[in-house]
């Protein structure tokens, strides 16, 4: 490793314990969002963002402050899911709704969803702000009506609505880890780039997440392709097609990502490496 990707590495850690205490602060109040983000989870949204800016030279204060606000999101999603799917543990450990009730676990995702948007405020590129929270607010809203479609999803929809509603569900929040930070350094000219691509890589980590959990999705009656292909094809033909879809889809993502700024989309280029390595595995071995 060079001493330029140490220090970066060095930087990218220091920072996202930083956006970690940004977090906790903003939700402090609130119990049973602490509950949830004391459980952990990877932070690759954080992760990505905080790459992407400090590859862009943005200042720590507008990194952490756009990391977090993400983060918040991605995490306000996860406890309104787990409500809304009945699903009873994340991460280990009781889901929100679980341990605290329907009612709380609403009012945990807002929370964190007002606290989101309360990291803005220490972003500190003052002009490129407006266009900032004209994003999120998007992201956010966009994010709402793929939830609402999948939950009206049939089991009779075609693959290009499935894809769809998976780019339409996961899509903007992913966006945001390098619209943000483009946004703020001022390369706006690129965020039809990064919307376009990382619609692509979200609808291949739904794909694989479907290869992982076809089985438990059909008992359970949620939204899966390859129980959306299985009646056209055998099992071990939608797979394959499943497969290839992502492999197709990575590697557009990957060409299309390579083209931006500063080498800003080097970590989300790494990920897709790992998920093309995933989705070249034998699922069935």
């Amino acid at each position: 490793m060079t001493q330029t990707k140490e220090i970066m590495q060095h930087q990218s850690t220091f920072l996202l314990q930083q956006c970690e205490d940004v977090m906790f602060s903003l939700i402090k109040d609130n119990e049973p969002s602490c509950f949830h983000l004391a459980s952990g989870g990877s932070r690759t949204r954080a992760k990505l963002c905080i790459d992407a800016g400090l590859a862009l030279q943005l200042s720590s204060k507008t990194i952490v402050a756009l990391a977090s606000t993400i983060e918040l999101l991605h995490n306000a999603s996860l406890v309104h899911d787990d409500l809304q799917d009945a699903d009873i543990s994340r991460r280990g450990r009781e889901s929100v709704w679980k341990k605290y009730g329907n009612s709380h676990a609403v009012c945990a995702g807002d929370a964190m969803i007002s606290a989101a948007f309360g990291s803005l405020a220490d972003v500190d590129t003052f002009t490129t702000l407006p266009s900032i929270l004209s994003q999120t607010h998007s992201a956010v809203s966009l994010t709402v009506q793929g939830q609402s479609m999948d939950l009206n999803a049939q089991s009779t929809i075609t693959e290009h609505e499935y894809e769809y509603i998976a780019a339409m569900k996961s899509g903007p929040l992913i966006q945001l880890t390098l619209a943000l930070p483009l946004t703020a350094a001022g390369y706006d000219e690129h965020i039809k780039t990064v919307n376009l691509a990382l619609n692509k890589f979200s609808i291949a980590y739904q794909i694989l997440d479907d290869l992982d959990d076809w089985e438990q999705d059909k008992q359970n009656e949620q939204l899966n392709l390859i129980n959306l292909l299985i009646p056209r094809y055998s099992l071990d033909e939608s797979i394959s097609i499943a497969r290839n879809r992502v492999q197709y889809l990575l590697n557009r993502c990957h060409r299309e990502l390579s083209v931006l700024p500063l080498n800003c989309a080097a970590s989300v280029i790494t990920a897709t490496h790992k998920l093309l390595a995933k989705a070249k595995v034998d699922l069935n071995e």
